[in-house]
């Protein structure tokens, strides 16, 4: 058998963390190598339901030697644990949106190139089955020339972090319009030129300092 690969957890501060390492265990040969989280309960919590070890720091994590890492932090504090990892693993996963600004997008990019770590942002639907096929028949011309898409996400307000604008860089907009974003990007293998948005503030929910809409 050959060497197992060894993943590293960084913060289950978003949800998807766990599904990250729910999934992991399915797979023969991957081990989650340690799990850190700035949260010591909840990385205690988290180490013990997943039979993997804690860290209280990312670094002692980094030490042990992981193949790969994935960063679930909250939107502003995906920077450091990226460019902490950056050159000591070959393959980080960090969860969406990358960054709450340009500059530590940009800077969590050139990390990565500069240390030839593969950097990955989770953007799953792409992977959905009928995304696929929609997929296949735009590649394949069959429906026609596009001129206009309109696309709509009914995500859900999670609550915590996510409505503390400097943990999460804002609301509806950033958390979901994200993944209308990239399929548009996918779908016609070209990038954005120009944005034009409106976002809604108090909409659904009277006592948020994000956009509840947009």
């Amino acid at each position: 058998m050959s060497q197992a690969v060894k993943i590293g957890m960084f913060s289950f501060a978003h949800g998807h963390a766990v599904s990250y390492a729910a999934n992991l265990r399915t797979l023969d040969n991957v081990e989650i190598s340690g799990i850190y989280d700035d949260n010591v309960q909840r990385g205690q919590q988290m180490a013990k339901r997943f039979a993997t070890q804690y860290f209280d720091s990312a670094e002692s994590l980094l030490d042990q030697g992981v193949d790969g890492a994935i960063v679930c932090a909250e939107n502003a504090n995906h920077r450091p644990l990226v460019e902490l990892a950056a050159g000591r693993t070959g393959y980080i996963l960090c969860e969406k949106p990358i960054a709450t600004t340009l500059a530590d997008a940009q800077s969590m990019i050139d990390s990565c190139a500069r240390t030839n770590t593969q950097l990955q942002i989770a953007f799953p639907v792409r992977f959905s089955p009928p995304v696929q096929q929609l997929k296949q028949l735009l590649d394949e011309g069959k429906l026609g020339r596009v001129y206009a898409a309109k696309c709509t996400n009914h995500g859900s307000m999670p609550g915590g972090w996510f409505v503390d604008k400097a943990l999460s860089g804002g609301g509806a907009v950033i958390d979901h319009t994200v993944h209308v974003v990239d399929l548009l990007r996918w779908f016609w293998g070209a990038e954005v030129t120009e944005v034009y948005a409106e976002i809604g503030t108090n909409l659904l929910y009277s006592d948020l300092d994000i956009d509840d809409a947009g």
